[in-house]
Protein backbone atom coordinates (compact mmCIF):
# COMPACT_ATOMS: atom_id res chain seq x y z
CA UNK A 1 0.00 0.00 0.00
CA UNK A 2 0.95 3.70 -0.53
CA UNK A 3 1.78 6.13 1.46
CA UNK A 4 -1.17 8.33 0.59
CA UNK A 5 -3.43 6.23 0.44
CA UNK A 6 -6.24 4.99 3.20
CA UNK A 7 -5.86 2.11 5.21
CA UNK A 8 -9.17 0.50 4.98
CA UNK A 9 -9.38 -2.87 3.89
CA UNK A 10 -11.89 -3.82 0.78
CA UNK A 11 -14.41 -5.04 2.72
CA UNK A 12 -14.58 -2.29 5.36
CA UNK A 13 -14.84 -0.09 2.53
CA UNK A 14 -17.91 -2.38 1.32
CA UNK A 15 -19.26 -1.92 4.25
CA UNK A 16 -19.28 1.28 4.90
CA UNK A 17 -20.61 2.05 1.27
CA UNK A 18 -23.72 -0.24 2.26
CA UNK A 19 -24.08 1.57 5.80
CA UNK A 20 -24.15 4.94 4.12
CA UNK A 21 -27.04 7.16 4.00
CA UNK A 22 -26.41 9.75 1.45
CA UNK A 23 -27.01 12.72 3.84
CA UNK A 24 -23.10 13.80 4.55
CA UNK A 25 -20.21 12.80 2.50
CA UNK A 26 -18.39 9.84 3.14
CA UNK A 27 -14.80 10.13 2.15
CA UNK A 28 -13.21 6.91 0.42
CA UNK A 29 -9.94 9.08 -1.45
CA UNK A 30 -7.57 7.61 -2.12
CA UNK A 31 -8.20 3.98 -1.30
CA UNK A 32 -7.52 0.70 -2.77
CA UNK A 33 -10.94 -1.60 -3.77
CA UNK A 34 -10.06 -4.62 -5.76
CA UNK A 35 -11.27 -7.99 -5.71
CA UNK A 36 -14.79 -7.25 -5.23
CA UNK A 37 -18.16 -8.09 -6.79
CA UNK A 38 -20.45 -4.83 -6.63
CA UNK A 39 -22.52 -5.40 -9.97
CA UNK A 40 -26.03 -3.94 -9.77
CA UNK A 41 -25.44 -2.14 -6.74
CA UNK A 42 -27.08 1.43 -6.44
CA UNK A 43 -24.07 3.26 -4.64
CA UNK A 44 -25.58 5.69 -2.65
CA UNK A 45 -24.98 9.75 -2.90
CA UNK A 46 -22.27 11.65 -1.76
CA UNK A 47 -19.13 9.51 -1.57
CA UNK A 48 -15.92 10.97 -2.73
CA UNK A 49 -13.48 8.66 -4.36
CA UNK A 50 -11.58 10.87 -5.28
CA UNK A 51 -7.71 9.26 -6.52
CA UNK A 52 -9.25 5.57 -5.79
CA UNK A 53 -8.13 3.26 -7.42
CA UNK A 54 -10.55 -0.05 -8.42
CA UNK A 55 -9.10 -3.12 -9.46
CA UNK A 56 -10.51 -6.40 -10.78
CA UNK A 57 -13.75 -5.12 -9.22
CA UNK A 58 -17.05 -6.30 -10.90
CA UNK A 59 -19.00 -3.20 -11.58
CA UNK A 60 -21.67 -4.50 -14.49
CA UNK A 61 -24.57 -2.63 -14.21
CA UNK A 62 -23.36 -0.88 -10.99
CA UNK A 63 -25.00 3.19 -10.47
CA UNK A 64 -23.31 6.01 -8.90
CA UNK A 65 -25.03 8.73 -8.51
CA UNK A 66 -23.59 12.36 -7.52
CA UNK A 67 -20.20 10.81 -6.94
CA UNK A 68 -17.19 12.12 -6.79
CA UNK A 69 -14.81 9.87 -8.98
CA UNK A 70 -12.33 12.40 -10.40
CA UNK A 71 -8.65 10.96 -10.77
CA UNK A 72 -10.06 7.43 -10.00
CA UNK A 73 -8.13 4.67 -11.80
CA UNK A 74 -10.09 1.14 -13.28
CA UNK A 75 -8.37 -1.65 -13.93
CA UNK A 76 -9.32 -5.05 -15.33
CA UNK A 77 -12.46 -3.97 -14.10
CA UNK A 78 -16.05 -5.29 -15.22
CA UNK A 79 -17.78 -1.94 -16.50
CA UNK A 80 -20.47 -2.79 -18.85
CA UNK A 81 -23.96 -0.90 -18.55
CA UNK A 82 -22.40 1.00 -15.45
CA UNK A 83 -24.68 4.02 -14.74
CA UNK A 84 -22.49 7.72 -13.92
CA UNK A 85 -25.42 10.04 -12.98
CA UNK A 86 -24.27 13.40 -12.04
CA UNK A 87 -21.52 12.25 -10.89
CA UNK A 88 -17.77 14.63 -11.51
CA UNK A 89 -15.35 12.40 -13.52
CA UNK A 90 -13.11 14.41 -14.37
CA UNK A 91 -9.12 13.04 -15.28
CA UNK A 92 -10.00 9.29 -14.39
CA UNK A 93 -8.18 6.68 -16.31
CA UNK A 94 -10.92 4.05 -18.00
CA UNK A 95 -8.43 2.89 -20.55
CA UNK A 96 -9.36 -0.22 -22.22
CA UNK A 97 -12.46 -0.92 -20.12
CA UNK A 98 -15.63 -1.70 -21.71
CA UNK A 99 -18.58 0.48 -21.52
CA UNK A 100 -21.01 -0.63 -23.53
CA UNK A 101 -24.63 -0.04 -22.43
CA UNK A 102 -23.31 2.70 -19.91
CA UNK A 103 -25.48 5.58 -18.81
CA UNK A 104 -23.30 8.61 -17.97
CA UNK A 105 -26.12 11.42 -18.28
CA UNK A 106 -25.39 14.48 -16.25
CA UNK A 107 -21.62 13.55 -15.59
CA UNK A 108 -18.70 15.79 -16.44
CA UNK A 109 -15.89 13.92 -18.23
CA UNK A 110 -13.03 16.51 -18.66
CA UNK A 111 -9.87 15.37 -19.21
CA UNK A 112 -10.84 11.46 -18.91
CA UNK A 113 -8.84 9.00 -20.84
CA UNK A 114 -10.83 6.56 -23.06
CA UNK A 115 -8.11 5.29 -25.05
CA UNK A 116 -8.90 1.85 -26.36
CA UNK A 117 -12.06 1.56 -24.09
CA UNK A 118 -15.41 0.43 -25.75
CA UNK A 119 -17.61 3.37 -25.66
CA UNK A 120 -20.71 1.92 -27.83
CA UNK A 121 -24.36 2.48 -27.42
CA UNK A 122 -23.36 4.65 -24.44
CA UNK A 123 -26.39 6.94 -23.34
CA UNK A 124 -25.92 10.47 -22.42
CA UNK A 125 -28.08 14.09 -22.26
CA UNK A 126 -27.67 17.65 -22.78
CA UNK A 127 -26.07 17.76 -19.28
CA UNK A 128 -23.44 15.47 -19.63
CA UNK A 129 -19.75 17.20 -20.03
CA UNK A 130 -16.87 16.40 -22.30
CA UNK A 131 -17.86 13.06 -23.42
CA UNK A 132 -19.41 14.22 -26.92
CA UNK A 133 -17.29 16.01 -29.40
CA UNK A 134 -17.08 19.49 -28.94
CA UNK A 135 -16.09 20.67 -32.78
CA UNK A 136 -19.50 20.06 -34.86
CA UNK A 137 -19.75 16.12 -36.07
CA UNK A 138 -20.76 17.70 -39.59
CA UNK A 139 -20.69 20.74 -41.71
CA UNK A 140 -18.10 23.48 -41.94
CA UNK A 141 -16.62 25.31 -39.26
CA UNK A 142 -14.40 28.17 -38.10
CA UNK A 143 -11.77 26.86 -35.80
CA UNK A 144 -8.19 28.42 -34.27
CA UNK A 145 -4.81 27.73 -33.11
CA UNK A 146 -2.12 29.55 -31.80
CA UNK A 147 1.78 29.12 -33.28
CA UNK A 148 4.88 30.42 -32.51
CA UNK A 149 5.55 34.16 -31.59
CA UNK A 150 2.01 33.76 -30.16
CA UNK A 151 0.79 34.44 -33.92
CA UNK A 152 -3.01 33.12 -33.94
CA UNK A 153 -4.34 31.27 -36.70
CA UNK A 154 -8.15 31.59 -37.93
CA UNK A 155 -8.76 27.73 -39.73
CA UNK A 156 -11.67 26.88 -41.95
CA UNK A 157 -12.06 23.38 -41.44
CA UNK A 158 -14.12 22.45 -44.74
CA UNK A 159 -17.48 20.09 -44.51
CA UNK A 160 -15.51 16.86 -45.67
CA UNK A 161 -12.80 17.26 -43.65
CA UNK A 162 -12.54 14.32 -40.86
CA UNK A 163 -13.09 15.77 -37.14
CA UNK A 164 -12.69 14.55 -33.71
CA UNK A 165 -12.57 15.53 -30.03
CA UNK A 166 -11.68 13.10 -26.86
CA UNK A 167 -12.57 14.33 -23.64
CA UNK A 168 -11.01 18.17 -23.79
CA UNK A 169 -11.57 21.79 -25.60
CA UNK A 170 -8.46 20.17 -27.57
CA UNK A 171 -9.89 18.94 -31.55
CA UNK A 172 -8.54 17.47 -34.60
CA UNK A 173 -8.88 17.99 -38.50
CA UNK A 174 -7.02 16.30 -41.39
CA UNK A 175 -7.37 19.09 -43.45
CA UNK A 176 -7.85 23.20 -43.25
CA UNK A 177 -7.58 26.25 -44.97
CA UNK A 178 -5.83 29.26 -43.53
CA UNK A 179 -7.93 32.41 -43.21
CA UNK A 180 -6.14 34.66 -41.32
CA UNK A 181 -3.08 34.96 -38.65
CA UNK A 182 -3.05 37.94 -36.54
CA UNK A 183 -1.30 38.92 -33.75
CA UNK A 184 -3.50 38.05 -30.16
CA UNK A 185 -4.43 41.69 -29.83
CA UNK A 186 -5.20 41.34 -33.47
CA UNK A 187 -2.77 44.94 -34.34
CA UNK A 188 -0.80 42.77 -36.74
CA UNK A 189 -1.26 40.40 -39.75
CA UNK A 190 1.14 37.52 -40.81
CA UNK A 191 1.39 35.48 -43.87
CA UNK A 192 2.60 33.08 -42.14
CA UNK A 193 3.04 31.04 -38.62
CA UNK A 194 5.17 28.06 -37.71
CA UNK A 195 3.87 25.25 -35.41
CA UNK A 196 4.79 25.04 -31.98
CA UNK A 197 4.91 20.87 -32.54
CA UNK A 198 6.90 20.49 -36.24
CA UNK A 199 9.44 23.43 -36.81
CA UNK A 200 8.98 22.32 -40.07
CA UNK A 201 5.06 22.50 -40.62
CA UNK A 202 4.47 25.95 -41.68
CA UNK A 203 0.46 27.85 -41.70
CA UNK A 204 0.26 30.45 -44.47
CA UNK A 205 -2.58 32.66 -45.45
CA UNK A 206 -4.47 31.10 -48.25
CA UNK A 207 -3.40 27.64 -48.30
CA UNK A 208 -4.63 24.83 -47.49
CA UNK A 209 -2.85 22.65 -44.86
CA UNK A 210 -2.93 18.77 -43.79
CA UNK A 211 -0.92 16.56 -41.18
CA UNK A 212 2.41 16.06 -42.40
CA UNK A 213 2.35 12.41 -40.77
CA UNK A 214 -1.28 11.07 -41.03
CA UNK A 215 -4.32 11.49 -39.32
CA UNK A 216 -5.56 9.36 -36.38
CA UNK A 217 -9.21 8.90 -36.73
CA UNK A 218 -9.74 7.26 -33.09
CA UNK A 219 -11.15 9.92 -31.38
CA UNK A 220 -10.13 9.13 -28.20
CA UNK A 221 -6.11 9.20 -29.26
CA UNK A 222 -5.80 12.95 -27.75
CA UNK A 223 -2.66 13.55 -28.33
CA UNK A 224 -2.18 12.37 -32.08
CA UNK A 225 -1.97 13.01 -35.36
CA UNK A 226 -4.18 15.70 -37.18
CA UNK A 227 -4.06 19.44 -37.59
CA UNK A 228 -5.39 20.55 -33.83
CA UNK A 229 -7.07 23.29 -32.72
CA UNK A 230 -9.86 24.92 -30.84
CA UNK A 231 -12.93 26.45 -31.28
CA UNK A 232 -12.54 29.49 -29.61
CA UNK A 233 -10.01 31.85 -29.99
CA UNK A 234 -8.80 32.39 -26.00
CA UNK A 235 -8.98 29.04 -25.67
CA UNK A 236 -6.02 28.96 -28.12
CA UNK A 237 -4.25 31.96 -26.73
CA UNK A 238 -4.59 30.68 -23.45
CA UNK A 239 -3.08 27.03 -24.00
CA UNK A 240 -0.17 28.85 -26.04
CA UNK A 241 0.08 31.39 -23.22
CA UNK A 242 0.89 29.00 -20.50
Amino acid sequence: MNSWEQSYTTNEILEMIRNHDGKETLNLRKCEIQNADISGWDIPENIDFEWSVFTNVNMTGTTFRKCNLNHVWFKECSTESIRFLYCDVQEANFRWMNFRGADFSGSNFHHTLFEYANTEDITDNEDTKFFRMVCPATGPFIAWKCCTELRVVQLLVPADAKRVSATAETCRCNKAKVLSIKSIDETKSYDWAQSTVDPDFYYEVGKWVEPANGFEENRWRDSSQGIHFFMERQQAVDYQSK
